[in-house]
């Protein structure tokens, strides 16, 4: 009899972890956004760049970041349903005390699907070329398995 009630807890646990599993890896597609910022207030190269754009990839909904000193620039690529682009800018400010400061903002337009029907000089583009893709810049991120096992042992 015991046998069967602990068979019954573990199948069910099985049943959990796997419906846990699936639930989480049904995402929302990412919505991405692209900005060039200029920012002003770097004094070097090796240590402003590469703290600010540290930052920036530490923030929640940031995908990339490249900050370059020598065009005092930043270049982000971000998810719109996680962060906006005004948390992006505040994000830049407040980084050393005020340090730097927003010059310039630019939103580039971001498609996910490209056209891969052929205009008069790309006609002799190669079939085969992967930037005449039709598949949408979705992401998909598999669920942290540690903690669900973790969550069902405790």
């Amino acid at each position: 009899m015991k046998r069967q009630a602990i068979k019954r807890i573990n199948m069910k646990k099985l049943l959990f972890l796997f419906l846990s599993i699936f639930l989480m890896s049904c995402e929302a597609p990412v919505e991405t956004a692209s900005l060039n910022i200029g920012v002003e207030g770097m004094s070097c190269s090796h240590s402003c760049a590469p703290y600010i754009q540290k930052k920036l990839s530490k923030t929640v909904g940031v995908l990339n970041a490249e900050v370059t000193f020598e065009n005092k620039e930043a270049k982000v690529v971000f998810d719109k349903n996680k962060v906006s682009k005004e948390e992006i800018i505040k994000t830049i400010q407040t980084i050393a005390d005020g340090q730097y400061k927003v010059t310039s903002v630019e939103e580039e337009k971001q498609n996910d699907i490209e056209s891969t029907e052929p205009t008069g000089d790309e006609s002799s583009l190669n079939e085969f070329d992967i930037s005449n893709s039709e598949v949408s810049s979705s992401s998909y991120q598999l669920p942290n398995i540690f903690s669900l096992l973790n969550s069902l042992l405790n």
